[in-house]
């Protein structure tokens, strides 16, 4: 009904910059994903297809800490009578609250602290609230980035919210509408996605919605066929809820039954055609969700009650604060499923998100899941039938092509460069519904402008950190040409150091090192040395790779980011150069030596030349960048206390002793991060 601006206060963390160097896609585009044995051919159709890890041309967010004050974040209030919804425009959009405005009670679990952790795929995530995924496997790259955001009105007269921006990894505009209308205690959420371009792109989108969880939380959704993690056989299994053979006895549509961090996948049925998914509370509360099918699938992700996955609920808020389970929608039967957007084509769908609050619990919980199930749908139906879902959905798509009217955040300058190369080469400009202003327009583009305008792109001195990478096909023509038709003033060593990366990036190994050679020779840099050492520990010349990167510290007398000494050090320990690595990190600049990252790394060359004291100061520490389900410090931790008692029992230190430490040792909560066991 109308959109406003406001402010939250709250506690925590700020981003503080990102790793400035380029962070390669794997070389394996698809992954080798496993099952049990218990997947038919056609649920493992595509599985692993394009899901090897991407992230360029983006930046990897891992500057960040633990220490929390009070921070001031932007919102974006959409409310109506019902209902009241706030955005975090400055954080993917990220639906922040969905309020019940009568009772003041939470549909969504809330965080009480921003606090950033290393679950994305740039790293930075933080849970809470509604996630909109799109473009690669994971929490998105625009997860802790700004998007744009704009009111509308639709023909009523009502106010809507549009949010949306130019996702530079597969080339696609897209964008969410967030609707309210009076009297609608349901969050309409309509999404378009547009691929304009001429190839098909490999495509991916998860709407991932945290909610409150308690033991007597119970998951329903429109089937009870699902795929589920196998955990003994590091895979995959089909099966039916709410019983599933990785958890004996345990019926897992309750997701604390769980004694470890798990999902499972709801395969609806083609034949449905307005998919949904629910949870119960023991209070009579009932959170739902339901869509247009094209948003077919369904997940249930959980921490389960490992000690592990109770500690990241912890990390992730205040302790007792955390504990929540997401319920996701999703294009495709799971998230290793690979699915393609064809070229010229766009792809639309509705959400709709609202709640109950007088389911009856005796059949909500009753035993027989298949009877509650069906229940569940009858009490959603009742609020929001299979046609009222496409009667709103074709309300939202009449609508899609309306332009933005008053802007009320800005987003990143790339859709504005995208727009302003497409009218410079061949004078069509981007797609209906959206809006990128000149204004957007800043220094991570100026670059490209330069070569835009002029047709070269200038040289910066070789210390000053590149402002953006960039691996768009359109682009990497424009630089190639520059650098061919020009004698002189286009060869510059920015230009071999770009064109390089873009080449690395396609897979063209061989020219990519012959241009970071010819940069080098315009200009030496750390950047073209350090990319020079990626390839040679890529094809395992480790004396080299180092050689690379030690020039590239000689080059300035120092490296430029804290991101060489972690790369540097990472490659040290693991060709067991202990010593080595520890004279170099006793040598670091004190702001570089106090990374949480760097003293991880570092670890490893402690336990091995006794640095005691070291250790037992890293495992009281308490590491922001720890990774889901990382094992380093645990590993570490077992090693130094059977190192100990190999010493006092005066015999070697063999597997033997690392498996009785980890009986008489457990890991210390600060450090314990394991999802499994």
């Amino acid at each position: 009904m109308k959109v406003t601006t406001s402010t939250l206060t709250i506690e925590g963390a700020r981003l503080e910059g990102e790793n400035p160097l380029p962070i390669f896609r794997s070389s394996q585009r698809h992954r080798v994903v496993t099952d049990n044995g218990s997947l038919t051919p056609e649920l493992k159709l595509h599985m692993g297809e394009n899901t090897g890890e991407r992230y360029l041309p983006y930046r990897i967010q891992d500057r960040y800490s633990r220490k929390r004050d009070a921070m001031e974040l932007k919102t974006i209030v959409l409310e109506n009578d019902i209902l009241r919804a706030v955005f975090l425009p400055e954080y993917g959009g990220r639906l922040y609250s969905l309020q019940e405005k009568s009772t003041g009670r939470e549909l969504l679990y809330k965080n009480p602290v921003f606090q950033p952790a290393n679950l994305a795929i740039l790293n930075a995530w933080f849970s809470g609230g509604i996630e909109w995924n799109i473009g690669q496997v994971g929490h998105t790259f625009t997860t802790c980035s700004p998007l744009h955001a704009a009111k509308l009105s639709d023909d009523e007269g009502n106010e809507f919210l549009r949010m949306y921006e130019y996702e530079r990894c597969k080339g696609l505009f897209w964008h969410i509408d967030f609707h309210l209308p009076p009297g609608v205690g349901q969050l309409g959420v309509y999404v378009r996605i547009v691929n304009d371009q001429t190839a098909a792109v490999p495509m991916y989108w998860w709407t991932n919605i945290a909610v409150e969880e308690s033991e007597k939380s119970r998951v329903f959704s429109g089937t009870g066929d699902v795929i589920y993690i196998d955990p003994e056989q590091r895979g995959y299994g089909a099966d039916r809820l709410p019983y599933l053979p990785a958890v004996p006895n345990a019926d897992v549509s309750y997701p604390m039954a769980f004694p470890y961090a798990s999902e499972y996948f709801f395969q609806t049925p083609v034949s449905e055609r307005s998919p949904w998914e629910a949870v119960a509370y023991g209070d009579g509360r009932m959170f739902f969700e339901r869509s247009t099918s094209v948003l077919r699938y369904r997940k249930m992700f959980c921490w389960g009650a490992h000690i592990g996955g109770r500690r990241w609920c912890d990390f992730l808020a205040k302790p007792g604060e955390g504990h929540y389970i997401e319920v996701q929608a999703g294009l495709a039967p799971t998230q290793l499923h690979g699915i393609e957007m064809p070229a010229d084509s766009v792809w639309e769908f509705t959400q709709l998100i609202g709640g109950l609050g007088d389911a009856d619990l005796d059949r909500v919980y009753q035993e027989d899941w298949e009877q509650a199930r069906q229940y569940v749908e009858s009490r959603i139906d009742e609020v929001l039938s299979e046609d009222d879902v496409y009667v709103t959905h074709a309300k939202h798509r009449s609508l899609a092509d309306k332009a933005p009217e008053a802007l009320l955040h800005i987003g990143s300058g790339w859709g504005a460069l995208e727009r302003l190369r497409r009218e410079s080469e061949d004078g069509r400009s981007i797609p209906q519904g959206f809006t990128f202003a000149d204004e957007s327009l800043g220094a991570q583009q100026q670059l490209w402008m330069a070569l835009l305008r002029e047709g070269e792109l200038p040289a910066h001195d070789v210390n000053e950190v590149p402002s953006s990478w960039m691996v768009q096909e359109e682009w990497m023509d424009r630089l190639s040409a520059s650098i061919q038709q020009s004698l002189g003033a286009g060869q510059t060593w920015t230009a071999y150091l770009h064109y390089g990366v873009m080449l690395y990036e396609r897979g063209r190994e061989a020219e990519a090192i012959d241009a970071w050679a010819a940069s080098l020779r315009l200009a030496p840099s750390a950047w073209a040395y350090r990319n020079l050492a990626v390839v040679k520990r890529q094809q395992g010349e480790y004396e080299q790779a180092l050689s690379y990167y030690e020039q590239a510290y000689a080059v300035s007398g120092s490296f430029p980011d804290r991101a060489f000494v972690e790369e540097y050090l990472g490659l040290l320990i693991q060709h067991r150069a202990f010593e080595r690595a520890w004279s170099i990190y006793e040598s670091l600049p004190q702001a570089y030596y106090d990374s949480d990252r760097i003293q991880i790394i570092v670890g490893a060359a402690a336990l091995e030349l006794g640095h005691d004291a070291f250790m037992e100061k890293l495992f009281m520490s308490e590491f922001a960048v720890i990774r889901e389900g990382e094992t380093l410090i645990i590993q570490l931790w077992y090693a130094y206390n059977a190192k100990k008692l190999a010493m006092q029992q005066g015999v070697e230190l063999t597997q033997e002793r690392i498996e009785e430490a980890k009986l008489l040792f457990p890991p210390p909560a600060a450090i314990d991060f394991r999802t499994i066991g």
